[in-house]
């Protein structure tokens, strides 16, 4: 109702869901009622925070980052919430990110912030993404993880993968072993 009463007419929550650019007005009234909407229907919440990832322009992600922390959500939900820290126009979250990641117990939730790490982590350069990937690497070896391997990897980091291949299962290693390779001729070409 305080959306239609803002001007902002959706028929239900997934037409919220497939708005390509929700406004600043739209994402405030959202963040708003996000908590009341947790403990009344949880999938619906799940779908609203989901949506603030076409937020049009950055927003305070204070409130979600406190969900993501204190809340007694599970670890499907705040991956959600963290799946939205990680790609939505946020604020500044360099620091925070950096700090969950590193000093956070390893958990489905976490594995969503990987992805965030190129845009949110606030590196300088590759190297420095790529550095802190290999710090972190153990705890969250997961697909998300490879694929940023393969985009911002070179060859020593090819060597690196090499080296974490015993550690891996036989999946795993299947495909570390595809990005190592993907690397490495990645590495080829560019010295061409």
């Amino acid at each position: 109702m305080e959306l239609s009463g803002a001007g902002f007419d959706y028929r239900n929550l997934d037409e919220i869901f497939q708005n390509q650019a929700l406004l600043p007005k739209e994402v405030d009234i959202i963040l708003k009622w996000l908590p009341f909407i947790y403990a009344e229907q949880r999938g619906a919440a799940d779908l609203l925070v989901r949506a603030l990832i076409s937020a049009k322009e950055a927003f305070d992600p204070s409130l979600l980052i406190e969900m993501f922390e204190k809340s007694d959500l599970n670890s499907y939900l705040k991956f959600g919430i963290g799946n939205t820290l990680a790609l939505a126009r946020t604020a500044d979250i360099s620091t925070w990110i950096k700090d969950q990641l590193l000093n956070g117990e390893s958990s489905m939730e976490r594995y969503a912030l990987v992805a965030g790490l190129p845009i949110k982590g606030g590196f300088g350069n590759d190297r420095q993404l790529m550095d802190f990937l290999r710090i972190i690497f153990d705890r969250y070896h997961d697909e998300t993880m490879l694929k940023l391997f393969k985009k911002y990897g070179d060859k020593t980091d090819a060597g690196f993968l090499h080296e974490k291949l015993k550690e891996l299962s036989s999946k795993e290693v299947k495909q570390a072993s595809k990005v190592i390779e993907s690397m490495l001729k990645k590495n080829l070409k560019n010295n061409k």
